[in-house]
């Protein structure tokens, strides 16, 4: 039976660390009381026209694209949208989701719903509308906020079609001004009827005073803010099943008061960060929002991913340290080579991912931007987990301050194919670690520290590094992803839907430039000519897979390895994806 209204929320904000572990925490200076909004307004006071985000907006006409927002500018409308959102009926601890480009307004609402003490509700811009409902469903949030339409996307559309079934759901918010223009097949009568019945982002939230109303006056942090739960991120886990992990404002700061000093990215003032990655993700939230303002510094965003474009503006923002997932990175170097930028003030590249930066494009990008290259490894469970040493090599990260590893044997593979001898399916515990899970359909969110004694399973598999570091392996069992997490059943049962495939897999594999990447293994049908790959992705992308989860590799077998219950042994496929060769024999897995 369904918990009652309001019993959630309650729930939620008393998801908090026992009281020991807080002022543990908080002596080492991991924790502490204040959150990112003292940070914002304390800055936005001492030096009020300083630039705390700069924002380029690709589809705007020349002129208009670079935005630049100061300190007391955000300030304002965190103020304002956090009024916008308790005049709604917004209470302390609604959901608020919001699935927007890397726009300024993105982390503006983000900062708005801890004001509000609502918990925040990020969803990544790939997902398409199955996804988005799961999310929506799952999390119960009260209101949502899209853009109109986006890289071809009618996302307000696709919001409209699904509220009905969405009872929770109170509100639902569009914005405008940038996703229509370029839009593809989604025209503007389309974008006029998605929103009927939805309020004008533009209109109700950014040109409206709210700060000046008495929902404005109301909309405060509450007490004790900083390590209750602000922000929810949800995880594609095992066959296509969704869990949420819930982060405070503590758990999230930990992830820059734990950075070790003084050669590694530390905590220096004023410095300016750019990610590549999309703000509604959890590396970009923590890179470009948090801790630019835990350090009076700047956030540089690019809705429109560009690498020449994206070379310009670090230039122009004077860009100190830049995060990238491995493929990017390679796209940034292309660019380098072809048109080379002053970046007098980058000192240091983070490259993120699932596993290991490939030594090769570590080296490259070492000889290509002059600075130290270090390699991130981060779950959504806890933000950044650990990070290569400065001068170290790429591939020995070391755990974050405060950070406790646990690796158990992989169960459930069932055919020995696993990552090797003392490789085991990784476990943490510490500040950054989120407190607590929600899976999709439980009634209420489990407490990390009460049912789990602070222990989270990342679903990783990772070895022990000889000089105490750490090596991050692959997924465990049939999960995949880098950057995104991709839903393989989901895709699995797309691939099957086409006329010429009778099995179909998808599987992980490490690309040596992209780093971890999906493929589908297929079986074709008895005297059936293969699909072809450019046929398979028109296929998934018809039936509404998300480019993000299209397969990068196709790999055509004669039957698939399976344990004796019948289940195909994904482990066996990953190992046998690695020993293949380029042009070598394509031999079936066993």
């Amino acid at each position: 039976m369904g918990l009652t209204f309001g019993t959630v929320e309650r729930r939620v904000l008393e998801l908090t660390a026992p009281a020991g572990v807080t002022a543990r925490f908080r002596a080492a200076g991991w924790w502490r009381s204040e959150t990112f909004l003292d940070d914002l307004y304390r800055t936005a006071a001492a030096a009020p026209e300083r630039p705390a985000i700069v924002s380029e907006r690709a589809l705007r006409p020349a002129g208009r694209r670079r935005v630049t927002l100061t300190y007391a500018q955000l300030a304002l409308y965190v103020d304002r949208f956090a009024g916008a959102l308790t005049s709604l009926g917004v209470a302390p601890g609604d959901p608020v989701a919001y699935q927007l480009p890397n726009w300024w307004e993105t982390a503006a609402l983000t900062l708005a719903c801890l004001r509000a003490g609502a918990v925040a509700v990020p969803v990544l811009p790939t997902v398409r509308a199955h996804g988005l409902h799961r999310i929506l469903d799952g999390t119960r949030a009260r209101v949502c906020v899209v853009p109109d339409a986006w890289e071809g996307f009618a996302h307000a559309e696709a919001l409209a079609e699904l509220a009905p079934r969405l009872p929770w759901l109170r509100h639902r918010v569009v914005l405008g001004g940038g996703g229509s223009v370029g839009a593809g097949a989604v025209g503007a009568a389309g974008v006029a009827g998605a929103a009927a019945g939805a309020i004008d982002f533009e209109e109700y939230f950014a040109r409206t005073a709210h700060e000046r109303t008495a929902a404005g006056r109301r909309s405060r942090p509450l007490p004790g803010q900083a390590d209750r739960p602000a922000l929810l991120i949800s995880v594609m886990g095992l066959r296509d099943s969704y869990t949420s992990v819930l982060h405070s404002p503590d758990t999230l700061y930990a992830n820059v008061s734990a950075q070790r000093h003084p050669d590694g990215p530390g905590r220096r003032p004023r410095e300016v960060f750019l990610s590549t990655l999309p703000l509604t993700s959890l590396a970009s939230l923590i890179y470009t929002v948090c801790w630019p303002l835990a350090v009076g510094g700047t956030g540089v965003y690019q809705d429109v991913w560009d690498p020449g474009r994206c070379l310009d503006l670090m230039a122009a923002a004077g860009v100190d340290q830049v995060y990238a997932e491995p493929a990017y990175f390679a796209e940034l170097l292309t660019a380098q080579r072809r048109r080379p930028r002053e970046l007098e003030r980058l000192r240091l590249v983070l490259s993120g991912g699932r596993t290991s930066t490939p030594e090769p494009l570590a080296a490259e990008l070492r000889e290509v931007f002059g600075v130290p290259v270090l390699s991130a490894w981060g779950a959504p469970e806890l933000g950044m987990g650990a990070l290569s040493e400065p001068g170290g090599g790429a591939d020995a990260a070391v755990p974050l301050q405060g950070l406790e590893l646990e690796l158990e044997p992989e169960a459930g593979s069932g055919d020995g194919a696993g990552a090797g001898a003392g490789a085991g399916s990784l476990r943490v515990r510490g500040p950054s670690v989120a407190l607590g899970t929600w899976p999709h359909g439980a009634a209420a969110p489990v407490s990390t520290w009460e049912d789990g004694d602070g222990w989270l399973d990342t679903g990783d598999l990772a070895a022990a590094d000889p000089q105490g570091g750490l090596r991050v392996l692959a997924r465990a069992g049939t999960r995949t992803g880098a950057i995104f997490m991709v839903p393989v059943a989901e895709v699995e049962e797309a691939l099957l839907a086409h006329p010429r495939v009778r099995e179909a897999a998808v599987v992980a594999y490490t690309d040596p430039e992209h780093g971890e990447m999906p493929c589908a293994v297929v079986v074709p049908g008895a005297q059936e000519l293969p699909p072809r790959p450019a046929e398979l992705r028109e296929h998934l992308t018809a039936l509404g897979i998300a480019e993000a989860f299209l397969p990068a590799r196709l790999e055509i077998v004669g039957a698939l390895p399976r344990d004796e219950h019948g289940r195909v042994r994904h482990a066996a496929l990953r190992t046998w994806l690695g020993r293949l060769r380029p042009g070598g024999a394509r031999p079936t897995p066993e």
